[in-house]
């Protein structure tokens, strides 16, 4: 049985959990001399959805759909969730999962469920059945009257003790037939930092359209070394959690030996604008001139133009190395938004993971709600290594070529 350290001024307390031992050392980045040390705990799981009818590997890790029913099973009075949209199908994944949430909702669980405004057509049916329960609340998100943005996080609260953040929405498919990572976390700081956004976020769309500004009253949050949580937009966050696009890019700067990376979409353009958004770009530029390995996957969804050009670019540099990644279709037939490669997800040197729910564009990290958990693990990184090898080294990767002339997959 694996064992969570928590260190307090005098005492040390062990306790039995499911969480992954990281050992201390020394910060391998500036970035973690700015944090300041509040417990050593990471009771972190790696959770995936790989797409049935694919050999890719799964490390080890368990699937969403279990993971979801049994963190849902375990609720005793609450459950809050942020999600893009909300989409069922009879007999599918998903549905043990809506399930579960109506049987905590009937036990007198209080659940909560916040979903975007723009995806409401998506998500009108779960909406209605879930409305039926009076023991479950739903609110649509619309930050249009702040920023014209949006939700796109896909995170859950239990408890407020138990939590899961990663690239898979609330949908059938994302738990079928779509490549996706996440995390289960148990550590205390980072359940609190989801919980602060999740209420901060309900507050405003409940109508508190000073909710922001009494979340910038508040004590900053303070992480361990081993694991913290950033979010997207910055000047929307609870005091102490970092904006991503900050984060990311120091991340990157202190890369030494290799970067990979898994992405859904890639691109430089910014919504509006005839400027581009190069930061993130030219951040893997620097560490591929300084040395740093760089591997990218992304997926076919990103052949379409002027995307595909921004992802040429990048597999011109010296030192960079990018595949597009083809999820064949599935027996049945056709199913729309599905097989494709959705993770979030980087990873830097031996340890340091990176699994969100930001694509990696400007959009994501200046105008919707976006989360990132950031690991210093190497028992995260491992697993995650092995996502990426399997996918990297499978039939269904092949090298990005700029003089090609790509068509895009049909997705709907």
């Amino acid at each position: 049985m694996r064992v969570c350290i928590i260190i307090t001024a005098m005492l040390a307390i062990f306790w039995a959990s499911g969480c992954c031992p990281c050992p201390k050392g020394p910060a391998v980045h500036p970035l973690l001399l700015k944090m300041q040390p509040y417990d050593e705990c990471v009771d972190v799981e790696v959770v995936t959805t790989i797409p049935s009818e694919t050999s890719l590997q799964n490390a080890g890790t368990r699937s969403a759909a279990n993971v979801w029913v049994e963190m849902i099973q375990r609720a005793v009075s609450s459950v809050c969730m942020e999600e893009f949209y909300l989409t069922g199908r009879e007999g599918g994944a998903l549905e043990p999962v809506v399930r579960e949430i109506e049987n905590a909702a009937a036990r007198g669980v209080k659940v909560r469920i916040l979903t975007a405004v723009s995806m409401a057509a998506n998500s009108e049916e779960l909406i209605q059945r879930f409305s039926a329960s009076p023991n479950i609340e739903i609110l649509l998100f619309d930050w249009n009257e702040l920023n014209n943005g949006g939700l796109h996080a896909k995170f859950f609260v239990v408890d407020e003790r138990d939590a899961f953040v990663g690239s898979q929405n609330f949908d059938w498919r994302a738990l079928e037939h779509i490549h996706e990572t996440g995390l289960r976390i148990g550590c205390r700081q980072v359940v609190l930092a989801l919980q602060k956004i999740f209420e901060a976020d309900w507050a405003f769309h409940s109508g508190d359209k000073e909710a922001y500004q009494k979340l910038q009253q508040e004590n900053p949050l303070r992480f361990g070394e081993d694991i913290f949580l950033v979010s997207s937009p910055e000047g929307l966050n609870p005091p102490g959690i970092r904006g991503a696009i900050d984060t990311l890019e120091e991340l990157i700067d202190g890369a030494k030996e290799r970067v990979t990376v898994q992405l859904l979409s890639y691109h430089t353009d910014i919504r509006g604008s005839d400027e581009r958004f190069y930061r993130i770009d030219t951040a893997l530029r620097r560490a591929a001139g300084r040395g740093v390995a760089v591997k990218v996957l992304i997926s076919d969804w990103n052949k379409q133009k002027p995307r595909v050009d921004d992802v040429k670019e990048l597999a011109l540099q010296p030192g960079i190395e990018v595949k597009f990644v083809t999820i064949p279709q599935h027996s049945s037939g056709f199913i729309p938004y599905s097989r494709v490669i959705h993770s979030k997800v980087m990873r830097i040197d031996d340890r340091i993971s990176w699994v969100g729910t930001s694509n990696w564009a400007h959009s994501y990290f200046f105008f919707s709600r976006n989360v990132e958990v950031v690991a210093f693990c190497p028992g995260i990184a491992s697993k995650l290594d092995v996502l990426f090898a399997s996918l990297w080294n499978s039939e269904h990767a092949y090298f990005v070529k700029a003089d090609e002339e790509y068509i895009p997959p049909k997705t709907h």
